[in-house]
């Protein structure tokens, strides 16, 4: 009988945790050999294990999902990483895609779209929901035509770097000789193309871009 793949399952709710590795333990796809409510543990557990796939909040804390994600993809880049979340945006979804996640799976899903997901990774295929395809195709199409997945323009991404760097209106449009007018042009557009709502919101942004 062959051997099942060893899962690692990391999700800061236990009832989460618990849940989906019942399901598929029932389903028989998987074997889980961990459970991590967080980043420090998910890096403990798949180092301990050496599983072959890890399921992962995208939200994770202690550290961020994505630092454990680039932590585990560093540390053990044959581990199949397959992303979940009930409220991650697109922009993070794609980025860990981008750098090598096997698949999304949002926590809305069913026990057998999860299934799925674990038995697609197992056979070396990506696991992408259908409905989401298209809005990473047309971040796709951002990063083609801009180099970037928001589809900001140089001077925008000048204006993004320098809002997250702490300068002011008035020391921006100083910087680029533009009019602080011209300056809250641009950090209208920013933030109407990568769904923003604050400096905080933004930062995260730029931790991708600059």
């Amino acid at each position: 009988m062959q051997d099942l793949p060893k899962l690692v399952i990391a999700d800061e709710m236990e009832i989460v945790r618990d849940a989906i590795s019942e399901r598929l333990t029932s389903a028989n796809c998987v074997e889980v050999v961990g459970l991590a409510e967080d980043g420090y543990t998910a890096i403990k557990l798949c180092k301990m294990h050496n599983p072959d796939i890890l399921l992962m909040d995208v939200s994770l804390t202690r550290p961020s999902g994505k630092d454990t994600f680039r932590k585990l993809r560093k540390a053990m880049p044959d581990l199949k990483i397959i992303l979940t979340s009930s409220n991650a945006s697109q922009a993070d979804v794609f980025s860990l895609l981008s750098f090598g996640a096997v698949g999304y799976v949002p926590k809305q899903a069913k026990g057998a779209d999860f299934v799925h997901a674990i038995n697609s990774a197992g056979l070396g295929y990506m696991c992408i929901p259908a409905e989401y395809m298209e809005q990473f195709t047309s971040l796709r199409r951002n990063v083609s035509r801009s180099g970037n997945m928001f589809g900001l323009s140089p001077r925008e991404m000048e204006i993004l770097e320098a809002c997250t760097s702490g300068y002011t209106t008035k020391e921006i449009a100083d910087q680029f000789s533009i009019s602080t007018r011209t300056v809250e042009t641009h950090r209208c557009a920013i933030y109407r193309k990568t769904s923003c709502h604050n400096v905080q919101d933004l930062n995260r942004i730029a931790e991708q871009l600059c």
